[in-house]
């Protein structure tokens, strides 16, 4: 179809249809339409629904433009007058083909501004500024005709228990059961989630082990880091996904070749998913930063399932620092809360106990523990503090989490635990003991009892 004819009948749909001409209003701009006199039209239309809200008639378009384009104008209303086009009952296919001709024209306008922009600096290279030209192109990719107009309580009561019914799995499992109950089936889109621990508490190890089940389901997880390289993150993952020593991975040639062959096996695995790990520099990086890598992706329609940053404390705001931990940390937070409404999936990141929680028994360690800042708390969908509870102590590996808040399900103060590989990094859920003690074989690791402590009058409840 080609261009000439889209415009006439977007043009022909607007004069007719006032939702329609709203929704052109919101999304293009003039200058986006090829024939001169269609982008004379438009730009009148737009101003006066701007305005007046509502459609101009005939006699308000002619009026409205220089009498020497007159004629023209009258000869282009004629032409669109006599297209056959019932608006309502094409709506849809009008919906579509005016989506798909905005983000075409967005496109090639972004293309020609950037050009303009290159050959401005063809003499000076080094001042180029691709900031802008990155923003050019954003901008056209996310251009889109339809609005959400948010939730109508009432009228969209159908919809949303059938969403909640029928696609639970828009939720992101961990795949650790006992974490998963509590958290209602898994990480939902638009939400924050923060893991809190003190200094080696096992923050990046739960988020890996976390993204490490869910690439084996079938996820997409984006893991973007400011305190390890790629590449220390990648170890991680090497001795996650197989449960072999993380110290003698890559001592020996027989050692590489096994653990080659042993992730050749996941990855042509039926099921598998797909693990992007970012590094940013330490305390230079601002959420900004974060946004950008994640465009660069959907550019290439990699569409993140669940997003991981490690971590909070060690990212700067995206607006100039006030200096004020409490209105840093807080803006950070929300900054990473926005992430996940723009790209419609959780976001999980960790923060650090300060030197009193760090100090404190795990019992006694609550929200007023969190490092720098109250405003993670007030941002955060779910928060779970990581520690060591010795009344719950069986084995000395153990993990342990109290859920200080959870809009994700409730259950706040109920307090879990985990096992864990301290060779592989691996963490096994409560409920997998007997694969935890049977997984020494291949990891190497001790699998001891706790010493028990002689008074155990502490135990409270809400504990598994």
């Amino acid at each position: 179809m080609n261009n000439d004819f889209i415009e006439k009948i977007i043009t022909k749909s607007m004069l007719i249809d006032s939702h329609y001409l709203a929704l052109i209003t919101g999304a293009f701009s003039f200058d986006l339409f090829d024939i001169p006199t269609i982008s004379d039209i438009v730009m009148v239309s737009i101003d006066h629904f701007t305005k007046y809200k509502n459609i101009p008639s005939k006699e308000i378009l002619l009026n409205s433009i220089d009498t020497t384009k007159r004629d023209t104008v009258i000869d282009v209303l004629d032409d669109i007058d006599s297209i056959d086009f019932d608006v309502a009952k094409n709506y849809e296919y009008l919906m579509d083909l005016t989506n798909e001709y905005l983000k075409r024209q967005s496109i090639k306008k972004a293309i020609l501004k950037s050009v303009d922009v290159i050959k401005s600096k063809e003499d000076d290279d080094d001042n180029t500024d691709y900031n802008i030209i990155r923003k050019y192109i954003e901008d056209a990719l996310s251009k889109d005709i339809r609005k959400d107009l948010g939730h109508n309580y009432f009228e969209d009561m159908g919809q949303r228990l059938k969403r909640i019914l029928l696609y639970s799995d828009v939720r992101i499992p961990t795949y650790y059961p006992v974490f998963d109950e509590i958290i209602n089936g898994g990480f939902p889109p638009f939400t924050l989630s923060v893991i809190i621990g003190k200094v080696h508490g096992g923050k990046s190890q739960v988020m890996s082990n976390f993204a490490a089940r869910q690439v084996l389901h079938g996820y997409t997880v984006v893991n973007m880091t400011l305190e390890m390289s790629e590449d220390a993150y990648a170890q991680r993952y090497d001795s996650i996904f197989t449960n072999f020593d993380i110290n003698k991975l890559y001592i020996s040639k027989d050692n590489i070749i096994k653990l080659k062959d042993e992730l050749k096996k996941i990855k042509d695995s039926e099921n598998r998913g797909c693990l992007f790990i970012k590094q940013f520099p330490t305390g230079e990086a601002s959420v900004q930063d974060l946004r950008i890598y994640l465009r660069e992706l959907s550019i290439r329609n990699i569409k993140p399932d669940i997003i991981y940053a490690d971590y909070i404390n060690l990212m700067k705001p995206s607006y100039k620092a006030k200096g004020d931990m409490y209105s840093d940390v807080k803006r950070i937070a929300e900054e990473l809360r926005a992430l996940s409404f723009e790209f419609k999936c959780p976001v999980v990141s960790v923060s650090q106990l300060n030197r009193e929680g760090s100090m404190s028994d795990f019992e006694d360690v609550n929200l007023f523990h969190i490092s720098e800042s109250m405003g993670t708390i007030s941002t955060s969908d779910f928060l779970a503090i990581l520690g060591t509870d010795s009344d719950m102590l069986v084995y000395q590996n153990e993990l342990h989490y109290k859920i200080e808040k959870n809009r994700l399900g409730g259950r706040v103060g109920e307090i879990g635990k985990m096992y864990w590989d301290t060779r592989s990094l691996r963490l096994y859920d409560s409920t997998e003991l007997e694969r935890w003690l049977k997984d020494i074989e291949i990891s190497g690791d001790d699998r001891k009892l706790a010493e028990q402590r002689e008074d155990s009058s502490r135990r409270g409840r809400g504990r598994r």
